[in-house]
């Protein structure tokens, strides 16, 4: 009876634990794409590269129609064109802050990864990620204090980092405090 109850109990911590992990682990930007996702995250950087303001509307309507694939979209601009990924990151987070948020956290775990293996993508991603934050602080401080809490939550020393530039930067304290992270 006792060892039953032990099993039971060993069981139900395992399966909680275990879903816990899931619900809180960060979605992996290596998703499998369809051909017709693929193709229109290629359209909107090319588009970025050649006409940024209706590269930003199709990013806009993709946040609002798929925004995990918008999330990945933000990533690979990231990667390819930093400059306009900073003016992509920090226009949507006027319109659309779940998905800017989302989309920093998988550029700072994107830039975690890569630290060891490809240095200088990831010195670029972070400094994507430094420069969306403090310019964010004018425009959008409550949503670069989400930004930082929740890159704290899935790249610890970048986001204490960040934390540090974007409170140099002028974001105050209490928004840092006040913040809630979204969960990845």
């Amino acid at each position: 009876m006792v060892a039953r109850r032990v099993y039971y109990t060993t069981i139900c911590l395992l399966t909680g634990a275990m879903l816990a992990l899931n619900f809180f682990s960060a979605t992996s930007p290596a998703q499998a794409l369809s051909l017709a996702e693929e193709e229109q995250i290629e359209d909107i950087i090319n588009t970025f590269a050649s006409e940024p303001e209706l590269g930003m509307t199709l990013l806009q309507d993709l946040a609002e129609e798929n925004p995990e694939l918008a999330v990945l979209a933000i990533l690979e601009l990231a990667k390819r064109d930093p400059e306009n990924a900073v003016m992509a990151i920090v226009n949507l987070a006027e319109t659309n802050p779940e998905v800017t948020v989302r989309a920093l956290m998988a550029i700072a775990q994107a830039s975690q990864e890569l630290a060891e293996t490809q240095p200088q993508l990831a010195a670029t991603l972070y400094a994507v990620l430094s420069e969306s934050i403090t310019q964010m602080i004018e425009t959008a401080p409550g949503v670069a204090a989400v930004a930082v809490q929740s890159i704290k939550q899935v790249a610890p020393d970048i986001g204490a980092s960040l934390e540090e530039e974007a409170v140099y930067a002028g974001l105050e304290s209490d928004y840092l405090l006040a913040a809630s992270p979204i969960m990845p």
